[in-house]
């Protein structure tokens, strides 16, 4: 188990604090108030947070909890808050267990009837969507894509298929990929590039797929940071799948009858085929 204090004044509880994705004055006054007073602080890597608990005059223990120690420590935070005690739980920036460490922790700390309590902020998600003049009524958020392959393309496709604004995270290594597949996967939908966000370097630009790959081969000082990537929904109001389904439909009726080429495309979709014979006899 870890060392007590047992001269925390908060209650038992996880705090999962919220934290300056860039800079460190959007650290609320309560965040610091919950750094200074639970009894131990889980950082995803303690250099980075030690840099800001420096500045803001933060003295509390703090340990490492990264995607490498998080199952192992588990228990060990488990037994630290059956005691009496409290922790806060801080990522490198930004929201923990979004698409960084924590969500396991959580988890577990629920299915054991311990409290878990938000002290919320930044967040380079809401950040970016608030700004990027997308619609947010309806949005889906995917996160880091799977960093090659097969799986890499197909998560992608996967979340263009939703309806909405696609939300995701991309490294500043993979962000060209990533330009490249969007320009020929998401024909006729505004994509937005959120760069160094609260940084120096902050940096918006609005593009339609086709002129992504364009916009960072252009200026090859662009491919730095972290990215947030936007994708708008179609204007068409049509999905992914039913874009491709037109396409597939297409390429299959250049080789077979309206029959035949409808029976393919239902069985590889699941539209049903009276629909898809429609199309091709009497489009519209």
């Amino acid at each position: 188990m870890f060392q007590s204090k047992s001269s925390s004044t908060l209650p038992p509880a996880l705090y999962v604090v919220a934290t300056p994705i860039g800079n460190f004055n959007d650290l609320s006054a309560r965040a610091i108030e919950i750094l200074k007073t639970v009894s131990l602080i889980l950082a995803e890597d303690t250099r980075v947070t030690g840099q800001l608990l420096k500045a803001v005059g933060v003295k509390t223990r703090t340990i490492s909890f990264n995607a490498y120690s998080e199952a192992g420590k588990i228990p060990r935070v488990i037994d630290w808050l059956r005691t009496g005690e409290s922790a806060a739980l801080v990522s490198d920036a930004g929201t923990p267990a979004i698409s960084d460490p924590g969500r396991l922790l959580i988890e577990r700390l629920h299915e054991a009837d311990l409290p878990v309590i938000a002290i919320p902020g930044p967040s380079a998600l809401a950040a970016a969507l608030s700004i990027s003049g997308l619609p947010s009524n309806s949005c889906h958020f995917i996160g880091f894509l799977p960093a090659k392959g097969g799986a890499r393309q197909k998560a992608l496709d996967v979340g263009l298929g939703w309806p909405g604004t696609l939300v995701l995270y991309e490294a500043p290594h993979r962000i060209t990929d990533l330009a490249g597949r969007l320009d020929q996967s998401a024909v006729g939908r505004k994509v937005v590039f959120a760069r160094e966000l609260t940084k120096t370097h902050e940096q918006l630009v609005r593009v339609d797929a086709g002129e992504c790959a364009d916009w960072f081969l252009n200026n090859p000082d662009r491919i730095r940071g972290e990215f947030v990537v936007l994708v708008g929904p179609n204007d068409s109001g049509e999905s992914s799948y039913e874009l491709n389904a037109a396409k597939l439909l297409a390429v299959l009726a250049r080789e077979l009858s309206p029959s035949k080429a409808a029976s393919v495309c239902a069985e590889l979709t699941g539209i049903p085929r009276r629909e898809l014979y429609q199309k091709l006899t009497n489009p519209t």
